[in-house]
């Protein structure tokens, strides 16, 4: 059992969700309170979400976020070192370095990896993922050297059409290169949108020159002479010249620490951890995107930052209880607004949509109301993106007007 105020306290992983835990802890804990954070990149907590500021001539130092928490003097940070074992008996990790650390509670904070789609040739020169600093510098290396030495202009493909891969896309475009984005599913963003808002976004991406190829399967990524990228296939046995691929098809979580430990993992990834973030070892609390709570993850910041704020909590004698925030965002990828919220998919039983479209302008305003037509479950918007602050507070209440007056243009 984790003791009413531990002193120790050792956070493994230095991102978003660490960074706030930490800030959290100390303005709750007392002065004898002893942090250590060991993190495996070799730089501080960084916002992942302004990555294609690197493309746009940012610097990766642009990034970084204010760490007066890390600077406080009951907190020791350990840069580019991974914890390999826990203890679970000893209460103690082993890093790289052979360091030994010992702790009274362990906060597992080590976040997600990008997956890539299991084809031949998906560790080639040129294929990249698109998650950290290191993924951006990378590419962004790369694209230069190889734009040198085959003296033309590149191209590119994104396989995922979810926000990460139309992000992806547009930093393509932003260092000059012609992008396609192949998604699997029949539409893209499909966890967000329904088929009318994903088609609309398609016409969006393919008036900006971004090509968009959906219900389409990647098979292999072949190599020309020199080994780099050359080619995609595709399952329908088509192919397509390409130079750069970029995977973004999905985050998977960073449990292995856990699972070797024998603490409880979810069968679909993700350490299980109870209302108070807490594992099946009370002595170890699992925060952001390594946690699965109810069988879900943290699929936002907003998720990950509740977590360290509830886990922060726990550790003080306080009973803070996780919900899962409602994950509705509004966002602008390759210069399409989109926004999403609530129960935008309809999924609630006999539910109401109450839409508009014009795939001319790309506006598509869609509703989704209870079964009595009048309280707002959700929506989605595309190309106008500018209600859904209003509108997404709204959601569980009942309409004061009538519901098409919110999606119709306003007239004359």
């Amino acid at each position: 059992m984790i003791e009413p105020f531990p002193t120790e306290i050792l956070v493994v992983g230095a991102g978003m969700a660490a960074q706030r835990f930490v800030a959290q802890l100390l303005t709750r804990a007392s002065a004898s309170v002893r942090i250590t954070v060991i993190g495996d990149e070799n730089r501080g907590p960084y916002d992942r979400t302004r990555l294609r500021e690197l493309f746009q001539g940012g610097a990766a130092e642009d990034l970084a976020l204010p760490c007066a928490a890390l600077d406080d003097e009951r907190v020791e940070v350990i840069a580019d070192d991974r914890v390999l074992r826990i203890d679970r008996g000893a209460k103690t990790v082993r890093t790289r370095s052979r360091r030994v650390l010992r702790y009274d509670a362990l906060v597992l904070a080590t976040g997600a990896y990008a997956a890539r789609v299991a084809v031949e040739g998906a560790g080639l020169p040129g294929c990249f993922s698109y998650r950290t600093i290191d993924d951006a510098e990378g590419l962004r290396d790369f694209v230069r050297d190889r734009g040198r030495e085959v003296q033309r202009d590149l191209r590119g493909v994104v396989v995922g059409g979810g926000p990460l891969g139309l992000e992806a896309a547009g930093a393509l475009q932003d260092m000059g290169i012609d992008a396609t984005v192949v998604q699997y599913a029949d539409r893209l963003m499909e966890a967000q949108l329904d088929g009318t808002a994903g088609t609309i976004v398609k016409r969006h991406l393919q008036a900006r020159g971004i090509a968009v190829r959906t219900g389409t399967r990647v098979t292999r990524i072949d190599p020309d002479e020199s080994g780099a990228v050359t080619a995609i296939e595709f399952q329908d046995g088509s192919f397509q010249r390409v130079d750069v691929v970029i995977f973004t098809v999905g985050m998977r979580a960073r449990d292995e620490l856990a699972r070797n430990a024998d603490i409880a993992v979810h069968p679909y990834g993700g350490i299980v951890v109870d209302e108070g973030c807490r594992t099946s070892d009370p002595a170890v609390l699992a925060i952001g995107e390594a946690a699965s709570f109810a069988g879900r993850r943290a699929g936002r910041l907003a998720s990950a930052y509740a977590m360290a704020d509830v886990a922060a909590g726990r550790l003080v004698g306080e009973t803070p209880s996780f919900a899962p925030p409602d994950e509705s965002a509004a966002v602008t990828l390759a210069g399409v607004d989109v926004a999403s919220f609530g129960d935008a998919l309809a999924r609630t039983p006999d539910a109401v949509d109450v839409l508009y479209a014009d795939p001319v302008a790309g506006v598509y305003r869609k509703l989704v109301l209870a079964e009595d037509a009048h309280t707002l479950l959700g929506g989605i918007l595309v190309g106008d993106a500018s209600a859904y602050g209003s509108l997404r507070q709204l959601v569980g209440a009942q309409l004061g007007a009538d519901p098409a007056s919110y999606v119709l243009p306003a007239r004359g």
